[in-house]
């Protein structure tokens, strides 16, 4: 189901400058403390190495610098994790897709989405992330990611998009890579979340 994503190499960003301040005083990338154990790649995704694992902490910042934390399981309800890169064409198909999944109300009840902006690079397309995730006018909280992409680390994160779902208890239900149609969002999502359609 779903398109292939885009690989990619967690080697960090490419900024040319060691200033990731743009103008509006937006911090392209955000230092992120990871707590707990890092899940392996998905790979081909036939069968995901961390299913039923319990999903690292992460403490991080939106671009603004207010703190986000993602700590799994203590809010008694299902989270989704959402990484984006603001040059990959995938992604940049499948935000709006997200956007109308929640326009239209079919964002499970209770359930927090985060996107976290990750492999930025300022020699790509769409820079500053900051800038591209508003323009794309994403509804949900945010998270920048690290110039050494330590969330995308953590989540074991392999390409563009990837979603990780977790169930109430803090467990990865599911996690995907690769560009989604609405049904098959709306699909994924349910069926990792216990709704019956």
């Amino acid at each position: 189901i779903g398109a292939a994503a885009i690989a990619l190499s967690l080697s960090g960003g490419n900024n040319s400058t060691s200033d990731t301040t743009v103008a509006g005083g937006s911090a392209e990338y955000q230092p992120v403390t990871v707590t707990g154990e890092a899940l392996p790649a998905l790979g081909d995704g036939m069968t995901d190495p961390a299913l039923g694992a319990k999903a690292p902490a992460l403490s991080g910042a939106r671009f603004n610098g207010s703190e986000v934390t993602i700590t799994p399981g203590t809010t008694g309800k299902p989270t989704m994790l959402v990484f984006l890169a603001h040059w990959c064409p995938h992604c940049n198909r499948e935000v709006p897709r997200l956007v109308e999944w929640n326009d239209k109300g079919l964002v499970p009840e209770g359930m927090r989405v985060v996107g976290i902006t990750t492999g930025s690079r300022d020699d790509q397309a769409n820079w500053p992330p900051s800038e591209w995730i508003q323009s794309m006018n994403w509804p949900f909280d945010v998270m920048a990611d690290s110039e050494n992409a330590d969330a995308a680390r953590a989540y074991g994160v392999d390409g563009y998009p990837f979603m990780v779902i977790l169930d109430s208890q803090g467990n990865v239900v599911k996690r995907t890579s690769g560009e989604h149609d609405l049904n098959e969002i709306t699909e994924i999502v349910n069926d990792a979340v216990g709704i019956k359609a």
